[in-house]
């Protein structure tokens, strides 16, 4: 087997084994947190949005997420039904709706930041925010390597 043969098999045997346990445990965990606020990853990632950005609308919240405005309606229809948010009309342009958190969705999106912090300290206790940094930059980067890779 030449070099280049045994780096494939390396990085397949790396994203086979150590990658999907890593990412079956992160989702694992996000799955926990899911589960105490009895709200989906997506949805939490939206309170913690209109917590931080008062004037929010489906636009703006399907840009941030990096999706449509159909999969971010979805989103908006199940936290309305948990009357964790509300939508009013843009008193500026009555086309466009502005999507704000109810008081049940503001207690929430509070106890979600608290418990984010949390882990964030956590996290930056045991790795420090350079190393935490570089993570970041290099899984967006694998992301992006896998995303970019043809299927046949």
């Amino acid at each position: 087997m030449d070099e280049t043969t045994k780096q494939q098999q390396m990085v397949v045997d790396m994203m086979t084994e150590g990658y999907l346990s890593s990412f079956r445990q992160i989702e694992k965990v996000l799955g926990k947190v899911s589960s105490k606020f009895g709200v989906g990853w997506s949805g939490l990632s939206i309170l913690n949005q209109l917590a931080t950005n008062q004037s929010a609308n489906v636009s703006d919240l399907a840009e941030k997420n990096h999706v449509t405005k159909g999969a971010i309606s979805i989103q908006i229809s199940e936290l309305m039904k948990a009357k964790l948010i509300e939508m009013d009309e843009d008193p500026n342009d009555r086309r466009r709706h502005i999507v704000k958190l109810t008081f049940k969705g503001q207690k929430v999106a509070d106890h979600e930041v608290a418990q984010a912090k949390d882990m964030a300290s956590q996290v930056l206790n045991n790795m420090g925010e350079a190393e935490m940094m570089r993570l970041h930059t290099d899984f967006a980067a694998f992301a992006h390597l896998l995303e970019d890779t043809k299927l046949e």
